[in-house]
């Protein structure tokens, strides 16, 4: 007897069959696995290259994590980029990728689990890093002091073959070689053609336990809206916040350096002290900020609203003001050789006359 069943059927009986359930941080730590340290995420990642794979295992890709805290990667399907990765003090891992992602930095807590480690967002799994078996070993030996030797060349695990999309007659397929050839990744001298020393063997902190982040500052994280906000002494370098919401918030002593907070709400915040070197407050708001002893070294503030901000002793040398409105702000003591003025309003007649007349810099 033939039985026949419906497309509608077939669809149903298939999706209650493959539904899966994303693993989360309290099912992984009860079948044993074990989170890593600032320390222990540096040891794994610098100089290595590592498959990851998502959660639901439909995307795998081969990053190269550099020692400066650059990456490059290429997926399955083809897709290849280039980033930035970093660790945070509360020990979490945070990717950057250029071409994936829509850009947006995300920050993870990694866990060791048999021969993967597990990245977490949220309490709950989105990714996976596999690495070869000479890197591996026991957390405990890990966080005990020692990691075993590793290998004298690299033998990380190769992923499962995937075959390229086939590309048209006349168009050249993206290669990693390519995007590391044509200077995607900067041209740092540290990093050129730079051979990794073997090492007899790894020293790693022992894991401190995790800093707990306040719910505000875990806001801040997830959402960019943290008004009032006491984010004191934080280090926030490379952050991705534009738009963020941050009036009245309390950054004093933080470091956000390259950090976007371009149409970023940051009237009346507490900035003093504040490290902002190469950060982008384009179109920032910044109405009564005080920014008093902040170092803005070549800080773009390109139409930024500076009305009645306390700028005194502000190391702005080379920051760009062009368009930016500073109407009653206080440049007591600020140092502004080769500041951007242009097209600005509200700059004191002194301020501008010295920048024309001195030209030199402590910092150049």
């Amino acid at each position: 007897m033939k039985i026949f069943l419906s497309p509608f059927l077939i669809c149903l009986l298939f999706l209650c069959g493959c539904t899966v359930n994303r693993p989360s941080i309290e099912e992984a730590t009860a079948e044993g696995a074990q989170q890593l340290s600032k320390q222990n995420i540096k040891e794994l990642l610098s100089s290595n290259e590592l498959q990851m794979v998502s959660w639901d295992k439909s995307v795998e890709a081969m990053i190269q994590f550099n020692r400066g805290g650059k990456l490059t990667g290429k997926n399955n399907l083809g897709e290849a980029t280039h980033g930035r990765w970093s660790t945070t003090d509360n020990n979490r891992l945070c990717l950057q990728f250029r071409f994936w992602d829509d850009n947006v930095q995300s920050c993870y807590l990694v866990y060791k689990s048999g021969d993967q480690f597990l990245l977490y967002r949220s309490g709950m799994l989105e990714n996976r890093l596999i690495s070869s078996e000479e890197v591996l070993g026991s957390l405990p030996d890990i966080n005990s002091g020692v990691m075993g030797s590793p290998p004298q060349q690299s033998s990380y695990s190769t992923p499962a073959k995937i075959d390229p999309p086939k590309v048209a007659a006349g168009e050249e397929e993206v290669s990693l070689l390519s995007t590391l050839t044509f200077g995607l990744l900067g041209d740092d001298d540290d990093e050129k053609n730079a051979e990794i020393p073997f090492k007899e063997s790894y020293v790693v902190e022992p894991m401190t336990p995790e800093v707990q982040l306040s719910a505000s500052q875990q806001q801040l994280i997830d959402t960019g809206d943290c008004p009032g906000c006491d984010l004191q002494n934080l280090d926030l370098k490379g952050l991705k916040l534009s738009g963020a919401n941050l009036a009245g918030a309390n950054l004093e002593g933080a470091n956000l350096q390259e950090v976007n907070l371009k149409g970023a709400n940051l009237r009346g915040a507490n900035l003093v002290s504040t490290r902002l070197t190469d950060a982008i407050l384009i179109k920032a708001d910044l109405q009564g900020a005080n920014l008093s002893d902040a170092n803005i070294h070549w800080a773009d503030l390109t139409k930024a609203d500076l009305r009645g901000a306390n700028l005194t002793r502000c190391y702005m040398v080379k920051a760009i003001f062009y368009k930016a409105d500073l109407t009653g702000a206080d440049f007591s003591g600020a140092q502004t050789q080769r500041t951007i003025f242009e097209k600005a309003a509200g700059v004191p007649d002194h301020i501008l006359n010295r920048g024309k007349s001195e030209d030199t810099d402590p910092l150049q």
